[in-house]
């Protein structure tokens, strides 16, 4: 019996300690469980932070966006309209009464209109300089009277361009024996104007105008140059020897 009861006892020792074997290991899988719970809910936490973090920054870079934009129109809206935007929007109201005539001229002034110092104008704009060289360098004459001048011109003419050229006096010619002398001295000023340097030179189908300048020198006039004509046949003269001295200089050839 008393083997009986020490084997009863061992057996309940046994199970007594496989009891609690087994609850220790079942604490321990709770435990790992618990504890891959909270990693997982780490990480989770994690994921969400960066998410936040995410949002948070396109949120910033939207605002910094809108408020380049914003800073953008307002420095627009500060700027306002320039004098040109102006005076076109006057022109197209008081002018033109109608936005799409304003919008027709403009292209037909674009098609037509030869500005200066542009590409399309380069070559002639070369030539002026040219012509103005010539003109500055020209020879002088000595004084002479309204024949001799007259036959001066023709020599000269005929010898340029093999046909006599004759002064372009005004209506009414001077006189025969005439007390006026008349000479020739190199332009002082030369300057290309009117329209052209303008940007207001209209092209034509065939070609466009350029009015050059050329102004008399002062000591080609005296006092009483004012009466009986004798300042526009002082200019008649000056006018001629232009033109027999450019069909004799080296342009005559080049163009």
């Amino acid at each position: 019996m008393a083997a009986g009861k020490r084997k009863l006892a061992g057996a309940g020792l046994a199970t007594h300690s496989t009891k609690h074997s087994r609850n220790d290991q079942t604490r321990v899988e709770a435990d790992d469980s618990s504890n891959d719970s909270m990693l997982a809910s780490d990480d989770s936490d994690a994921e969400s932070d960066s998410s936040m973090h995410d949002a948070d920054e396109l949120k910033l870079a939207g605002e910094n966006h809108e408020s380049e934009v914003g800073g953008s129109t307002e420095r627009n809206k500060a700027r306002g309209a320039t004098n040109a935007e102006i005076m076109a929007l006057n022109e197209a109201s008081l002018l033109f009464k109608s936005n799409l005539f304003k919008l027709q001229i403009d292209e037909l002034l674009s098609e037509t209109l030869v500005t200066a110092g542009s590409k399309v104008t380069r070559d002639l704009d070369a030539a002026l300089k040219q012509i103005r060289d010539v003109l500055v360098a020209m020879d002088s004459t000595k004084e002479m009277t309204v024949d001799a001048a007259t036959n001066l011109v023709r020599k000269l003419g005929k010898q340029a361009t093999g046909h006599a050229v004759a002064i372009p006096f005004p209506d009414p010619a001077p006189a025969a024996g005439l007390a006026l002398k008349l000479a020739f001295e190199a332009p002082e000023v030369v300057n290309v104007v009117g329209s052209y340097p303008l940007g207001m030179a209209v092209r034509t189908q065939r070609s466009f105008n350029v009015d050059v300048l050329a102004q008399m020198p002062a000591q080609m006039f005296q006092e009483r140059d004012y009466m009986n004509y004798r300042y526009f046949y002082k200019r008649a003269f000056f006018v001629a020897m232009i033109r027999v001295q450019l069909h004799a200089s080296a342009l005559n050839e080049l163009f």
